[in-house]
């Protein structure tokens, strides 16, 4: 019996994995209004009520997708410095930054990364996954300027990022590349710290 129950216990986390992946998935393509039950059982592949059983909100829903999805950006921003040399110059640095915050990124992708802001301005429950998205991706930040023999204290990597993240977001209002924006304006950034 006990056997039974760790089964069932499995494929029940995998499944609710599943559904978090594609609630993810449509996050990043489409955005928090594309979330819905039933949009997401449709592009896990499973039963509608299989997400109410799951979740028992849209935004509970939500939440653990925008977990996944800091994790995964997270993540993907530490391989991004892991693949990097020892030893950067400015424009190095500028490009490694446009890549930790994404804003190479297809368009789409990036604005839902400036979503969440606004999202935890409005739903309390979200500021301590943003806070913490934030807190690791100053950190990767961090060690870039370390590469880059930058001043690398942590209010310097909270500047560099506020900057990279204001440039990228006036980018996408007037519709230019957020990665050439950025990049040009941290070289200049970097030139004057």
């Amino acid at each position: 019996m006990a056997a039974d129950s760790v089964v069932r216990y499995a494929r029940g986390a995998h499944r609710r994995s599943v559904l978090i992946e594609a609630a993810g998935d449509l996050l990043l393509e489409q955005g928090r209004a594309a979330l819905s039950h039933r949009a997401v059982a449709a592009r896990a592949g499973l039963p509608l009520a299989s997400t109410t059983y799951y979740f028992a909100s849209a935004d509970d829903l939500r939440d653990e997708a925008l977990q996944h999805v800091a994790e995964a950006w997270v993540a993907r921003a530490g391989a991004v410095v892991d693949a990097l040399p020892a030893q950067l110059d400015a424009a190095q640095a500028a490009q490694a930054v446009v890549s930790v915050i994404g804003a190479d990124a297809p368009r789409q992708q990036i604005l839902l990364m400036y979503e969440r802001y606004l999202e935890a301005g409005r739903h309390q429950r979200l500021r301590p996954v943003v806070a913490a998205w934030n807190a690791a991706l100053k950190e990767v930040v961090r060690q870039v300027l370390i590469r880059a023999d930058l001043p690398a204290e942590e209010d310097n990597a909270r500047l560099v990022l506020a900057v990279a993240d204001g440039v990228a977001v006036t980018a996408l209002a007037e519709g230019t590349p957020a990665d050439v924006a950025v990049g040009a304006a941290l070289v200049v950034m970097f030139s004057l710290l």
